[in-house]
């Protein structure tokens, strides 16, 4: 097949599945804190943590006396905002910039490998992959920090490698680039500059051009530095032990071997099917610099996570997935060189599947004795079934239910306490949300309009107070047709559930009751 005709049908399908559905299933608790930060964007021009009567996450720190938002940077606050403007606020065009932005990060991604490796049936595998992978479009259709961090990570490489070959207003665009992903993502722009510095050591043509160099960075620093302070950059770092060191280290490989390169396989599939052929896998020139630049930024962010923020997530990997996925591609198609069949099954069972990993959990689940205890089994899956079956079926969560229940009974104004999710009811309600600065002061005994019951975000201990019991007495008990499970539906391929869970007990509120 023609291969112009290939990338077409590749990024057709790319759109279906970035843009099917994104009302399917309201917005979870970080999401909804982006869209009432955008709606409050939209309202006062800057991302305002209080609209006047709800104050977003009270325990973040704002910036000024004016309240402006300190924990992220604001550009995908501006992105949202600027949906809201065209399309109103609501929970498909929350998400619709980022989906756009996803799609748009494989037609780049395409391009760079394209271009810097000048191999195209390369730069088509490297699409394909980022279109099948499963964690990188559940992402990239949140209203989220996440697809613009990806997209100006793969544009910063494409403006470099621009740069590098002396490309017309090269310089401007690497620039631009840098900007964004700052404001996109300060904690990634940080490693990616090192990525820049460090690579440009090993090429003569970025020595030569010091000057340019030095202009673009004078430049960016002027329009970054101020924002790390005004930022307070600082709060997403903390004391650490060399034990949280080695943890992180071990979250991040068990992360990126489980759900986008499987290393435990790829070692034994080495060993048994790539024979030395006395060839250099690699061709000197462009190649091998391509492939020392998503070395070195696999690298050095892996290392950036490990050394500085203070959680750990499978979303801080997400800018990373384009290049890891590049090392995979690499991988099949030598192994596809030298057996096709195996390289045809490797594809089903390392990209569509988790049965690498959940058969062996299941069969270490019989052995107690070896894991020193029980061992949780991984439900067997087939990731392109699970996403689109999600994209054809309606999803329902605990917030679909709240709110539902909410708009139709709750009077404007009317106070409601909640452990978790209360992002989401300021977003979808025009309740006044009691504030909590952590899901502990929930048992502090206090008597709102409504109470929302969180089981997963309530200590055990709650059920058995004398605050309990007075609510139960002051309060008339309701059940919701709405799983009570932890998350709405957080992105994370370890949380995420592609359909309605039916087997969890329903949520309870419960409705002050009137005076006698």
């Amino acid at each position: 097949m023609n291969r112009s005709i290939l990338i077409t049908l590749i990024l057709a399908a790319a759109a279906l599945l970035l843009l099917t559905g994104l009302g399917n299933g309201r917005l979870w608790q970080d999401e909804a804190e982006t869209a009432v930060l955008g709606r409050n964007t939209l309202q006062f021009g800057y991302p305002k943590v209080s609209d006047g009567v709800n104050r977003i996450n009270p325990w973040v720190q704002s910036t000024t006396q004016k309240e402006a938002w300190s924990y992220h940077t604001w550009l995908s606050f501006y992105l949202t905002a600027a949906s809201f403007a065209c399309f109103g606020a609501g929970t498909g065009s929350a998400r619709l910039p980022f989906a756009l932005l996803g799609w748009l990060t494989i037609w780049l991604f395409y391009r760079w490998v394209d271009r810097w490796h000048k191999d195209r049936s390369l730069a088509i595998l490297c699409a394909a992959l980022l279109t099948a992978s499963v964690p990188f479009l559940l992402h990239m259709r949140q209203c989220r920090y996440y697809a613009p961090t990806v997209f100006f990570s793969v544009w910063t490489a494409w403006a470099y490698m621009r740069f590098l070959h002396q490309k017309r207003w090269a310089g401007l665009e690497l620039f631009f680039s840098l900007l964004l992903l700052f404001h996109s993502n300060h904690g990634v722009f940080i490693p990616s500059v090192l990525v820049l510095a460090l690579h440009g050591s090993f090429e003569p043509q970025i020595r030569r051009r010091w000057k340019s160099v030095a202009g673009i960075a004078a430049v960016l620093s002027v329009f970054t530095i101020p924002f790390f302070f005004l930022l307070k950059a600082g709060q997403h770092h903390a004391g650490f032990t060399a034990l949280d060191y080695w943890h992180h280290a071990q979250f991040y490989f068990r992360q990126i071997n489980k759900y986008l390169l499987p290393v435990t396989i790829w070692i034994p599939l080495a060993f048994f099917f790539f024979k030395p052929t006395g060839e250099p896998p690699l061709k000197p020139g462009p190649d091998r610099s391509a492939i020392r630049f998503a070395a070195l930024t696999i690298g050095i962010n892996l290392l950036f996570l490990m050394l500085v923020p203070t959680q750990r997530h499978f979303r801080y990997l997400v800018h990373l997935i384009p290049w890891i996925l590049l090392f995979h591609a690499l991988l099949l198609r030598a192994l596809y060189r030298r057996r096709r069949i195996a390289a045809c099954l490797a594809v089903f069972l390392l990209i569509g599947t988790n049965w690498h990993y959940a058969i062996p959990s299941r069969i270490l689940a019989r052995f107690p004795q070896i894991t020193h205890g029980p061992s949780s089994t991984e439900p067997l899956r087939i990731w392109a079934f699970d996403y689109l079956g999600e994209l054809t079926h309606a999803y329902r969560g605990p917030v679909d239910g709240i709110v539902e229940y909410f708009n139709r009974e709750a009077k404007p104004g009317q106070t409601v306490k909640i452990p978790y999710e209360d992002n989401s009811l300021i977003f979808y309600t025009r309740m006044k949300v009691e504030k909590l600065y952590s899901v502990d002061e929930f048992v502090n005994e206090t008597y709102p309009d409504w109470i929302v019951l969180r089981r997963d975000w309530i200590i055990p201990a709650f059920f058995s107070t004398a605050y309990f019991s007075r609510v139960e007495s002051g309060y008339e008990k309701i059940t919701l047709d709405a799983p009570d499970i932890p998350f709405q539906n957080r992105p994370d391929p370890g949380f995420h559930r592609f359909r309605t869970d039916r087997q969890a007990p329903p949520v309870i509120l419960y409705r002050k009751k009137p005076p006698a």
